[in-house]
């Protein structure tokens, strides 16, 4: 069917140097797709969905191919929001966002609400290491309750507590998104205006956390 076109394609410099770059580009985009793991069950639940659907063989968009298009549509949809740097953070990413936004605003803090006076004393005694306990004792409804302050990181609301151990204060960044659980290096990062502050951020099954103090690597390493 090609080979005409291919024939063309040698014949006709310019012609040849388009389709060698389209090769380039289809095979560097195969490469990022055959990357991404597709979720647990996602097949199952695709034929599941395909089963209970009512039969209706006029409606041309529940027939199998089209559903094996509209998932394949929907995973180029994601490579390219993390191609773009879109919705998809790293936790080294989100440490260094919570250290950045930490160093800009938290000057600009008017005190603590007081409906956050009960989270702040259950993260001020709960058993470390923190990453093990915080998810019990982090409601995410509770802290919007409380008009806690939030920022948005990458498109989501990330909630912002703080609170005191060993003298020390610590800032915990939650956030609703997780996934496999994840760490990134418990680290020292250079603030806005001078100065460093140590931060390591993880994810459990359902929410990602960044935890940062200005009072050194080895007190966060202490609580972790």
């Amino acid at each position: 069917m090609f080979a005409e076109a291919l024939g063309a394609a040698e014949r006709d410099p310019k012609l040849k140097a388009w389709h060698e770059r389209e090769e380039r580009h289809d095979a560097a985009l195969a490469a990022k797709l055959s990357e991404i793991a597709p979720p647990p069950g996602l097949r199952e639940a695709i034929l599941a969905g395909a089963r209970a659907s009512e039969p209706k063989p006029s409606l041309w968009w529940r027939q199998p191919v089209w559903l094996a298009a509209a998932a394949a549509v929907a995973l180029l949809m994601t490579v390219a929001m993390r191609f773009n740097g879109g919705e998809t953070l790293s936790m080294e990413q989100l440490a260094v966002a919570a250290v950045r936004d930490l160093a800009r605003a938290h000057d600009e803090h008017v005190g603590f609400p007081s409906e956050m006076a009960a989270v702040q004393a259950r993260l001020a005694s709960v058993a470390v290491p923190l990453r093990e306990g915080i998810g019990r004792v982090v409601d995410l409804a509770e802290l919007k309750r409380g008009h806690c302050r939030s920022i948005r990181i990458a498109g989501r609301e990330m909630f912002e507590v703080c609170f005191q151990r060993e003298g020390q204060w610590f800032h915990l960044y939650a956030t609703r998104g997780g996934g496999a659980p994840a760490t990134s290096e418990v680290r020292e990062i250079e603030a806005a205006g001078g100065g460093r502050m140590a931060a390591v951020a993880w994810s459990d099954a359902k929410h990602s956390y960044a935890l940062v103090t200005s009072a050194g690597r080895e007190a966060l390493l202490r609580v972790l």
